[in-house]
């Protein structure tokens, strides 16, 4: 079981927080080989369970989502390796136990349910050694994954304190709320070396040109009254207002169901991008809380302090992401409570798109999207469209600037590329 825990090892030495609402989960599973179906299915669990059951802020939830899909990998890959001296395993075994180990560990709450899951899995396995040795590998593979997370930093006690002022994030209407989960830019990543590996160059000048070009498109495209938004982008920006990890991990079910594969591959796709997402959102909290940039609604309303002869101030601007109409029922309303820069959802959508992609080799695909908040499918039939729709989407809700969102991109793109080089 060398091979994923070497690099776990040398990784140990070196709105995203909306409530998550539950997605129907893919029933469809008829043609996923059954030796792949575990992986798909004990996806669905993990969601159902940080997302549907523990109500996990959505960055928190990818970190587990990330942890069992790495363990599910280490132990379908030591499963598909024939032993000499021990005989074959069962891939599927390996893949239920370690998945359900992992999740019992970080949300032991829930943990009545899981149980009741492996012990419908198990019993679906016929009695073999093969089946006992799968059982054993992903016991292993979940607790060598668990043990390389302690002292990881999850939960530390570190807070915001960049004093409000030109250009500094502060809290923001209606909620007010101080930055949420700052400790989140500190955790050890998955796979990548350290939070701060990936570079950008930060945001624009406040008294240049392209911010002020910045400055006017949120400000005309975002507003929640008097906007220039089209009927077809208000309708984009609801749509994509929603819970990014499970939108897009339930289009990947969807995907992996209806285009079956071998069980260590679709192991890998999973592991790719679910560890590539976490380290994605690592790296764009750690940002958030060293450059701490001011959001639109703080920007436009103050903009006469900001030194640009380009931008006008409205001391009565409100973003559109402050209308019920926007957010999922029930969730709270308004600018997520964290700096602006750069982009939590890009840089989930891109690790995502750039994760199929390398997986897949292609940028074509077939992906089926739901969102809780139009109550809505959308098709994509390429993963740039995708990654297109959910860049604007954020601006026209009015709680970035185009800068964020660009940067954003590269480091989803660039965190799925490094996770790829390291994943054998």
């Amino acid at each position: 079981m060398k091979h994923f825990r070497e690099a776990l090892v040398a990784v140990a030495g070196t709105s995203l927080l909306l409530v998550a609402a539950t997605l129907p989960v893919t029933t469809a599973q008829a043609k996923t080989p059954p030796s792949a179906r575990s992986v798909t299915d004990w996806s669905s669990i993990a969601l159902r369970t940080v997302y549907g059951q523990a109500r996990l802020p959505v960055p928190v939830g990818s970190l587990y989502l990330g942890f069992t899909s790495l363990a599910v990998y280490d132990a379908v890959l030591d499963a598909s390796k024939a032993n000499p001296r021990h005989g074959r395993a069962s891939a599927p075994a390996a893949a239920a136990v370690a998945a359900h180990d992992v999740l019992a560990q970080y949300v032991p709450a829930y943990i009545a349910d899981l149980d009741a899951d492996l012990a419908a899995d198990l019993a679906a396995i016929p009695a073999s050694p093969a089946k006992s040795r799968g059982i054993a590998l992903g016991s292993a593979a979940a607790d060598d994954l668990i043990a390389s997370r302690v002292g990881d930093g999850r939960g530390a006690a570190i807070t915001y304190a960049k004093p409000p002022s030109i250009g500094i994030w502060r809290p923001t209407p209606p909620a007010n709320a101080p930055m949420a989960l700052p400790w989140l830019g500190f955790v050890k990543p998955l796979l990548l070396d350290s939070p701060t590996q990936i570079h950008v160059d930060g945001p624009d000048a406040l008294g240049s040109a392209s911010y002020a070009t910045d400055f006017e498109e949120v400000r005309a495209k975002g507003a929640l009254t008097g906007s220039t938004r089209t009927p077809a982008e208000t309708v984009t920006a609801r749509f994509y207002n929603y819970n990014a990890v499970l939108q897009l991990e339930n289009a990947l079910i969807g995907f992996s169901t209806t285009h079956p594969d071998d069980i260590v591959t679709t192991a890998r796709t999973f592991a790719l991008t679910n560890a590539s997402i976490a380290d994605a959102l690592i790296t764009t909290w750690r940002l958030k809380y060293d450059v701490g940039y001011w959001r639109p609604v703080t920007a436009i309303r103050q903009a006469d302090l900001d030194g640009n002869p380009g931008t006008t101030p409205d001391p009565d601007w409100v973003p559109f992401a402050d209308s019920p109409l926007a957010n999922p029922p029930g969730a709270p309303v308004g600018t997520p409570n964290y700096p602006e820069y750069p982009s939590g959802h890009a840089s989930i959508t891109n690790a995502f798109t750039e994760s199929l992609a390398l997986s897949f080799g292609t940028r074509t695909t077939d992906l089926a999207l739901f969102s809780g908040v139009t109550g809505t499918t959308r098709g994509y039939t390429d993963l740039d469209s995708l990654s297109t729709d959910a860049f604007n989407a954020r601006i026209w809700l009015g709680i970035h600037f185009r800068d964020a969102m660009e940067d954003a991109v590269y480091i989803g793109a660039e965190s799925a590329r490094l996770a790829d080089q390291r994943l054998p």
